[in-house]
């Protein structure tokens, strides 16, 4: 489980039954080190895991992503998933998980925004006509159509679920997507594969999104 600040700087590491966490410091290098290494120590490895971001084993078999501590956020993904960070940055985070062999994947990005709440973009079903408006306006779009939406709260915070189904000149696809505000950054986590192998790949799809915490910020409140 979490705790806290480890002895390698690597903010809240979650430690594997294999004795191992590996922490992506700030300049994209990834330290691999022993149990023992945590508990104790490293010589050298304190001053270079900074602020960066944290890839850990659980006990279970799923892997954790924690992003910057900045961000607050952290989910859970299969340890056959591959979990990849864009080169060229163009959101303020930016994180993929695929299911590799298929066209399953998940992705989540943070971007900042003026408000504080979902609710003052909308209801959920207004959210969801401008997240299909947005795909409608897409090159080789055919069609669009809401399939479900939803909202709850959870640790002070109001998410929003939506469901739809987009067609264009490559086939057709279905996305299921949770979001957030906290701290005024706006959190996308989308889920998506194409029709063929939905099916398949559902129940990962939707544990990985159910995964998804963002821990409550005051800042901007």
């Amino acid at each position: 489980k979490d705790s806290g600040k480890d002895s390698l700087g690597c903010g809240s590491s979650v430690r594997g039954h294999r004795g191992r966490v590996i922490c992506e410091v700030g300049g994209g290098e990834r330290v691999k080190v022993s149990r023992r290494e945590v508990l104790f120590g490293a010589a050298g490895l304190v001053s270079l895991a900074v602020g960066g971001e944290v890839l850990a084993e659980e006990e279970t078999p799923e892997l954790v992503w924690k992003g910057p501590s900045s961000l607050g956020y952290s989910f859970k993904y299969p340890p056959e998933w591959t979990a990849t960070k864009k080169q060229i940055k163009t959101h303020v985070s930016e994180v993929l998980v695929v299911k590799d062999g298929t066209s399953a994947q998940v992705g989540l990005v943070v971007d900042p925004v003026k408000i504080n709440s979902l609710k003052e973009f909308g209801s959920p079903e207004q959210v969801a006509d401008k997240v299909l408006g947005v795909e409608k306006k897409k090159d080789g779009t055919l069609s669009v159509k809401t399939l479900a939406f939803d909202s709850f709260d959870r640790d002070g915070l109001t998410y929003y679920d939506i469901e739809y189904e987009v067609e264009n000149t490559r086939g057709m696809k279905r996305y299921i997507s949770r979001l957030t505000i906290n701290d005024k950054n706006l959190y996308v986590f989308t889920g998506q594969a194409k029709i063929a192998d939905f099916s398949s790949s559902e129940a990962e799809l939707r544990k990985v999104l159910s995964s998804l915490y963002v821990k409550k910020s005051y800042n901007n409140i």
